[in-house]
């Protein structure tokens, strides 16, 4: 497989990524929110890190402060294609 090829792949992930829906704590405080996002690699470190970002890039998106780090929800085998994993980040709006 060519490098292009990878680099297309993770290109996909990171899309697939920031399509994600964002997900809402009833006990969170007013203005925040936790957003979660999924990410694929070739091994549980790619994927993981893929997850991660993908969060906090969604939140940040959205006009989020990202409170804290990205946390690691689950990671699966996706047979011949990898790893795929699930992570989370809270984020708050800011006060004006």
């Amino acid at each position: 497989m060519s490098i292009t090829m990878k680099s297309r792949g993770l290109a996909a992930v990171v899309a697939f990524a920031a399509l994600m829906p964002s997900v809402s704590h009833a006990a969170a405080p007013s203005g925040c929110k936790t957003f979660a996002a999924a990410g694929s690699g070739l091994n549980n470190s790619i994927a993981t890190v893929m997850a991660k970002q993908g969060a906090i890039n969604i939140a940040e998106a959205r006009g989020y402060s990202v409170q804290g780090e990205a946390k690691l929800i689950s990671c699966s085998s996706t047979g011949i294609f990898g790893t795929e994993c699930k992570a989370s980040a809270h984020g708050c709006k800011s006060a004006h």
